[in-house]
């Protein structure tokens, strides 16, 4: 079958129309239909992808790739989203400080959509949905225009912006991007959209299921009020970075995981390699994890907010 060599401006191209089509179309649906609304943009952009492949006479299964996914190469996927998804929250903890009444509009009303429906039904839109429907844009179109750019890195970066842009919301755009360059490495290194589309599901699944458990039973409405209120102290900020000091680890674990296969047996730090790996890990780990526990310090012993929090913990336990 003849088919045309996708470029990147076909990918840029492809974005304006998905991005047209949000706007013009599925805004309106959705500020209609709420929940259901998000599940028939979801839709809409799977068939503007599946269109574009077949105008350009490209197989769904090339541009599409779908294999059977390994145990262990899960599990590094898992893995490597837990490490991705530390680095995103010191992003988003650091935002909520500076940004915190555009932070919480942000967050509480993607809350007000998600659990406007039963909760089962909020799962498959918000978790199972993206992860076929938007994977297909991104790490099937998209991702698909860059390949005849010759760093991978490059492409990586490109595709975080992308993913970063499709949200839009600019308080959204850097932990946004940095899950979207995540699953792009992870297309790439696999040739398989199970793996992205695996990450993508829980990164969506497990927060709303970590937050169901969490504010079972409690008003929503009057907790986004209080967050709204609140600033987050600057300790906070230090403790998720130090957290975040494991994720260099984390991401070269679930990366050699990713790349196991059967049969194969490969050193965990190859020795012609091992004086490049090893500072590229402990380096960020270590830079990570002093800078937090000074910004934590700083935050016990300066941070008025958290000298506030203290103070009402003090008098909770007085009464």
């Amino acid at each position: 079958m003849n088919r045309r060599a996708l470029k990147p401006w076909h990918g840029i191209v492809f974005f304006i129309i998905i991005m047209a089509s949000f706007f013009f179309i599925c805004v309106p649906m959705q500020m209609y239909w709420g929940l259901y609304g998000v599940a028939t943009t979801e839709l809409l952009i799977l068939v503007i992808a599946l269109i574009f492949a077949r105008i350009m006479r490209f197989p769904f299964k090339v541009i599409f790739p779908v294999k059977m996914p390994g145990i262990l190469p899960i599990l590094g996927t898992a893995i490597m989203w837990v490490s991705t998804y530390l680095i995103s929250m010191v992003v988003m903890l650091i935002q909520y400080r500076l940004f915190p009444q555009q932070m919480t509009e942000v967050s509480g009303g993607l809350n007000d959509v998600i659990y406007s429906l039963p909760f089962l039904i909020s799962i498959f839109i918000v978790s199972i949905m993206p992860a076929v429907c938007e994977e297909a844009v991104h790490r099937g179109i998209i991702l698909h225009t860059l390949y005849t750019l010759k760093h991978e890195w490059v492409i990586v970066l490109i595709m975080g912006i992308y993913f970063g842009l499709f949200h839009t919301s600019a308080v959204r755009f850097l932990p946004t991007a940095i899950l979207g360059a995540a699953m792009s490495y992870i297309m790439l290194e696999t040739e398989n959209m199970v793996y992205s589309s695996f990450f993508h599901c829980i990164n969506n699944l497990l927060p709303m299921l970590l937050q169901q458990f969490l504010l079972s039973g409690m008003d929503t409405q009057q907790i986004t009020s209080q967050a709204a209120s609140a600033t987050v102290p600057v300790a906070s900020i230090g403790i998720y970075m130090v957290f975040a000091a494991a994720a260099p680890f984390g991401l070269y674990l679930g990366n050699y995981l990713l790349h196991y296969k059967k049969g194969i047996i490969r050193r965990f730090i190859p020795r012609e390699k091992i004086k490049k790996i090893l500072p590229g890990i402990l380096i960020p780990t270590v830079c990570l994890f002093g800078l937090g526990i000074l910004i934590m310090i700083c935050g016990i012993l300066f941070d008025p907010a958290f000298q506030e929090i203290m103070n009402e913990a003090t008098n909770m336990a007085l009464r």
